[in-house]
């Protein structure tokens, strides 16, 4: 049964994944940017505002990648939810074997992907192999809702935009609704590294170090007496301050997937690191 009324205020959706950019434009990285043009070239009326206000207030209810397809729950204006369906048309297994051989013996390829990077050459190595990373058009996309309002109703248009955060912050996920795995990809780029190299590249060498230490020193003994209270050689603190943006590394990482909360993760996030900043400051300086 359609939706009589395209002007019908959604009924409020409780626990559903909510779109974490607040403005018109969606996509930080140019593969984001890429996927959304898609969708922004088609005129759509005022579906396109109304699924976008879809996103943001969480009407999204679940969401599925699999096998190529995307498989959504929308909760509309009517009681039950919406079913919404988004389809790539699968390419060739052949093609995708000669694409992951060809990633995984370059090693630009290999670097960029592993650290959840796409590089923009990538394009031109699908198209060689007669496949195409991004849809041209809408219409190389097979949608379906059950409002049966036809076209790209605002139930899609929500799912498209969640699905854009989602690839701005893993691109693998974009490379799976093409029918390439993320598991699958690596294990090969793994195994090409192998072959071609004894020794790790530097990418796949990486560390985290905490402060001013140099790459490969171990770190002394002394670490134990600190943590039991014993007294250790101030050369090793170096400059203990407050860092000037709270939570820099999660900022980094980006917004939590699927995020359903009504408060913005990382919003919240950063309250609880400048008070953990200043409380472990205040216990460094024996002020506690």
């Amino acid at each position: 049964m359609a939706d009589s009324n395209r002007g019908t205020r959604p009924l409020t959706a409780h626990g559903g994944i909510r779109a974490q950019t607040k403005s018109r434009k969606v996509g930080k990285n140019w593969w984001t940017k890429r996927w959304m043009a898609v969708l922004e070239n088609h005129y759509m009326g005022a579906e396109l505002p109304r699924g976008r206000a879809y996103a943001q207030a969480g009407q999204v209810l679940a969401l599925k990648i699999d096998n190529g397809t995307v498989t959504a729950t929308v909760q509309g204006a009517r009681e039950k939810p919406h079913k919404v369906e988004i389809k790539f048309k699968p390419a060739p297994k052949k093609n995708w074997q000669k694409l992951t051989e060809i990633l995984s013996s370059q090693a630009i390829f290999a670097a960029k992907l592993l650290s959840g990077q796409m590089p923009e050459s990538i394009e031109e190595v699908f198209e060689e192999q007669g496949l195409s990373l991004f849809p041209v058009n809408i219409d190389d996309l097979e949608t379906s809702c059950t409002c049966n309002i036809g076209g790209l109703c605002r139930h899609i248009i929500a799912v498209y935009y969640i699905l854009a955060e989602e690839f701005d912050r893993d691109p693998f996920l974009f490379m799976r609704l093409r029918g390439l795995e993320r598991d699958r990809l690596i294990k090969d780029i793994g195994s090409s590294i192998k072959r071609n190299t004894r020794k790790k590249p530097d990418y796949l060498d990486m560390e985290l170090h905490s402060g001013p230490r140099e790459a490969g020193t171990p770190f002394t003994r002394e670490v134990s007496h600190f943590w039991n209270g014993g007294n250790v050689n101030e050369d090793h603190l170096t400059d203990v301050r407050i860092p000037p943006s709270p939570g820099a590394l999660s900022k980094h990482l980006g917004h939590f997937p699927m995020w359903r909360g009504e408060e913005r993760f990382l919003d919240a996030l950063e309250l609880v690191y400048k008070k953990a900043s200043n409380n472990g400051m205040n216990v460094f300086m024996g002020d506690w």
